[in-house]
C-alpha cells in the first residue's frame, strides 16, 4: 500500500467513513446515548436483526447448565442490555478527555500493583472479554509505569487503525503478539505492565485444555509463556461495572514467582478467576464470541 497512491487513498478514504460518524455519535449526551440510543440499538441487536442469538444462546446453555430456560432468556437479553451499551461507551473512547475518563474508571487493590513496581518487577496482566475492557486505555494516566496493551493484529486494516487509536490515546503501547517475548526482554530492566486478553479461541492446535465453564476448552498459554520467560509478575485483572456505570478495575495476585510454577498452573488459574467473574455476572461477557468452534 505504501507503493500504490490509489490503495492509500481509499485506505484512508475507508478510515475516515468509519470514524467520523463513531466520532460524532461519541459526542452526543450521555442522557441520549445511553437512553434513547442504547435502547434502539438493544431492540435491533436483539429483537430485529437477532445478533449471533443462536451462538448466543447456545453458549449460555452449555456454559451454565444449572440455569432454567427462563433464567437463560433473561441473561440473554441482559447480555445485549450490556452489548449495546458497552458499544456506545465505546464510541466515547474516540473524544473524552483524559480528566474524564478518570472519572468513569476505579481501580482496586493497586497498592499490590505499586508493591512489584516498586521491587523493579515487570507484570503480566490477564484478563477476559468481559465488562468493557477497552476503559483500560486509561491505565497510563494512572500509574507512574508504561502499561502496554499484547494484542492480535485484526485482519482488517480499517478496524486495526480504529482501535489502535482508542488504545493509545493516552500513552498505552500496543505491541503485536508475536514481537512481545523480543520487548519484553529488551525492556526487562524498566518495569512495566503488559496486558494480554486471554479468552479468546486460541485455534484447534492449542494443546492446553481445561474444564472451562462446562466445556472441554483451548486455552491460550501465551501469558504463561511470557511471564516464565520474563520472570514476570502475573496478577488478574477484574472489571466490574458499577451502579453508576461506572467501572472498577481490580487486581489480584496469580504468582510472583512465575518459573517455580508447574505446567499449566498460571493458565490454570487465569481460567478458574475467570470462571468465577463470569458466573457472579454472567451478563458481562461476550457470548456473542465462538468460543467454542469445534469440539475438543
Amino acid at each position: 500500500m505504501k507503493n500504490n497512491p490509489l490503495k492509500k487513498a481509499l485506505y484512508y478514504l475507508s478510515f475516515l467513513s468509519v470514524y467520523l460518524p463513531v466520532y460524532l455519535l461519541g459526542l452526543l449526551p450521555l442522557s441520549v446515548s445511553k437512553g434513547t440510543l442504547g435502547k434502539m440499538l438493544y431492540f435491533l441487536s436483539y429483537r430485529i436483526f437477532r445478533y449471533r442469538y443462536n451462538v448466543v444462546l447456545q453458549n449460555l446453555s452449555r456454559a451454565l447448565p444449572t440455569k432454567s430456560y427462563a433464567e437463560i432468556q433473561q441473561i440473554s437479553k441482559d447480555f445485549y442490555r450490556h452489548l449495546s451499551l458497552m458499544i456506545l461507551e465505546t464510541t466515547r473512547l474516540f473524544s473524552i478527555s483524559s480528566s474524564s475518563l478518570l472519572k468513569k474508571v476505579t481501580l482496586s487493590n493497586v497498592e499490590m500493583v505499586m508493591d512489584y513496581y516498586e521491587q523493579k518487577r515487570n507484570i503480566i496482566a490477564v484478563l477476559g472479554h468481559y465488562g468493557n475492557w477497552e476503559y483500560l486505555n486509561i491505565l497510563p494516566a494512572y500509574l507512574p509505569f508504561n502499561v502496554n496493551a499484547i494484542y492480535k493484529p485484526l485482519s482488517n486494516p480499517v478496524m486495526g487503525k480504529l482501535i489502535h487509536h482508542i488504545r493509545g490515546r493516552f500513552g498505552m503501547r500496543l505491541i503485536p503478539a508475536n514481537q512481545a517475548l523480543r520487548y519484553l526482554l529488551k525492556q526487562k530492566d524498566q518495569p512495566q505492565m503488559s496486558l494480554f486478553i486471554a479468552d479468546q479461541f486460541p485455534g484447534i492446535n492449542e494443546d492446553t485444555k481445561f474444564d472451562f465453564l462446562h466445556q472441554s476448552t483451548n486455552m491460550f498459554n501465551g501469558a504463561e509463556k511470557l511471564s516464565i520467560a520474563t520472570d514476570a509478575v502475573v496478577v488478574y485483572i477484574d472489571i466490574k461495572r458499577k451502579p453508576d456505570n461506572c467501572w472498577e478495575v481490580g487486581f489480584s495476585l496469580i504468582t510472583d514467582a512465575a518459573k517455580q510454577t508447574e505446567e499449566q498452573q498460571i493458565t490454570r488459574c487465569f481460567a478458574d478467576k475467570l470462571q468465577e467473574t463470569i458466573k457472579a455476572h454472567p451478563a458481562y461477557w461476550l457470548w456473542s464470541h465462538k468460543r467454542w468452534k469445534v469440539a475438543v
